[in-house]
């Protein structure tokens, strides 16, 4: 019930930016979890029977914090960026701009988690950031992001640190 209810406010919250949230079903193997239009008009979120509330909550902070950021620099992504986020190949320098951007739009995360009068342990919420950013660093290093193994043994890494 209280993660319906956060789901609930962040929906009114991206609504109040201009945005509309969709809900649509996960496409196996696409690697797509969510996904924030550069246009700033939709965020979508990609779920399937083992998706669960909290990672919906993440997943909309994770996306909001895009819009943020985007707001704050008038509206404008440039051209150049949205190339990049367009295209399925990048060079080190694109995955180095797309890893900026990714760390830069995180600190909007916990504005969004008050705002928004999230309960869950604010933890929780710096876990992911974490664990988010880290994905785009492997990614920016090496050209790939990390396999199921990796994501496990940092994520086990991350629990202990945050207690969570």
């Amino acid at each position: 019930m209280q993660r319906d209810d956060e789901i609930a406010r962040l929906i009114k919250y991206a609504q109040g930016m201009g945005i509309t949230v969709r809900f649509k079903p996960y496409i196996k193997n696409s690697g797509v979890a969510a996904e924030w239009a550069t246009d700033g008009t939709e965020i979508n979120i990609y779920t399937d029977k083992s998706s669960s509330k909290i990672g919906k909550v993440l997943l909309l902070i994770h996306e909001l914090s895009h819009h943020k950021a985007f707001v704050d620099k008038k509206r404008q992504i440039g051209s150049h960026m949205e190339r990049i986020l367009d295209s399925e190949e990048h060079t080190k320098e694109d995955r180095k701009k797309v890893y900026d951007m990714e760390y830069q739009d995180s600190a909007y995360w916990e504005d969004i988690y008050r705002d928004t009068h999230c309960k869950f342990n604010i933890e929780k919420l710096r876990k992911q950031r974490e664990f988010d950013v880290w994905q785009y660093e492997v990614y920016y290093k090496t050209g790939k992001y990390p396999n199921t193994r990796e994501k496990k043994i940092k994520m086990e890494a991350l629990k202990e640190l945050y207690g969570c």
